[in-house]
């Protein structure tokens, strides 16, 4: 372990798209989608630096929303956590985390990580970790992490390579939006893109001088409320550290990550991962004590507590909390979300 390397973690997110099983108050973080109901998704991507970065070196940074959770998930109170007073997407969170350990040490390494991402290949995942930092120790660069695709994929951006740098580092040439399939056909062919994943690594002076030479606003506002979270963050530009920063930065390297890893961004994402976590049935992705099936296929059944009676249905999502029941055409999977503003307008305390 070195005892200049910080991990800090966005865990800010609503998960919308896995509707009902994560919610307003519990979001995707929170859960588990493996067998063990307390592997969470959170707990899974601390574990994962728990031979790298020590505890005393461990933040978070979540939502005013979220706060209670975070206190119960972490009773023994190991963690350091900012609490964001609104979501303001990325971009603040990263700042604010940078600004806090700049009273640390302005040369201190700082990995951004999501709270809520699967990386089933824990030793290749490390391995490209090491690299990247010890790039950030003797560079100024911002390092991405970018994920080799396996396939074609419209779910998400992409990072286009550019020269080499060493046996693993390449420049990023271009930061691109998500594609359509023809597209990602070709991106993916091409063997010169990779998943932008938005994991970082960088010292903490870059990234401030960053902020301070592509969003200079963000300085102003801190300097111009004392520093004071509550004062300063409604007025924080509301933007993503990609669009804000790294699609702007001249000088930002990539390391490619093959190690199993899916952003489990909605219910079909499951599909990705089903038969490393145990849960691809002859009748689809099943997560229940028992179900039967006839003539079933291609769906996901999350109901943990229940028997599933599955009879003449394909390509169906089901999900069961006890509380609330949702069922959706898998086709749809992208559109929970607009379930779920109707849920807050209609019946808010189960959104």
């Amino acid at each position: 372990m070195k005892s200049n390397v910080h991990l800090v973690i966005m865990a800010g997110g609503s998960g919308t798209r896995f509707w009902p099983r994560s919610t307003s108050k519990k979001p995707k973080q929170f859960l588990s989608f493996s067998k063990n109901p307390h592997e969470t998704l959170l707990g899974k991507t601390l574990c994962r630096f728990d031979s790298f970065v020590s505890q005393e070196n461990r933040w978070v940074v979540t939502t005013e929303t979220l706060k209670e959770p975070m206190k119960e998930f972490d009773s023994e109170s190991h963690l350091k956590v900012l609490v964001e007073p609104q979501g303001r997407n990325t971009a603040p969170c990263v700042f604010w985390a940078a600004k806090e350990l700049e009273k640390i040490d302005s040369e201190a390494i700082m990995m951004v990580m999501p709270a809520d991402h699967y990386i089933p290949q824990q030793e290749d995942f490390l391995k490209t970790i090491h690299q990247a930092v010890a790039w950030a120790e003797t560079h100024d660069d911002l390092v991405t992490l970018g994920i080799q695709p396996n396939r074609p994929e419209t779910g998400y951006g992409y990072l286009k390579k550019g020269q080499p740098l060493s046996d693993d580092a390449h420049e990023v040439s271009a930061f691109v939006e998500k594609p359509n399939l023809e597209t990602a056909q070709t991106y993916y062919q091409s063997g010169e893109y990779l998943w932008n994943a938005g994991m970082f690594v960088w010292k903490v002076k870059d990234i401030l001088r960053a902020f301070d030479e592509y969003m200079p606003e963000m300085n102003e506002i801190w300097k111009s409320a004392s520093e004071d979270v509550q004062k300063a963050y409604p007025q924080l530009t509301a933007t993503s550290i990609d669009y804000g920063i790294m699609e702007k930065a001249k000088s930002v390297v990539t390391f490619p990550l093959d190690c199993g890893w899916d952003d489990l961004g909605s219910w079909t994402s499951l599909e990705n991962v089903a038969d490393a976590l145990g849960i691809q049935t002859e009748f689809g992705v099943v997560k229940s004590k028992s179900v039967v099936g006839i003539d079933s296929t291609g769906n996901i059944v999350d109901a943990p507590e229940h028997l599933v009676a599955l009879l003449g249905v394909h390509n169906l999502i089901v999900v069961d909390t006890g509380k609330t029941l949702m069922v959706a055409d898998k086709s749809k999977a992208q559109d929970i979300k607009q379930i779920v503003e109707k849920v807050k307008e209609h019946y808010p305390s189960f959104a």
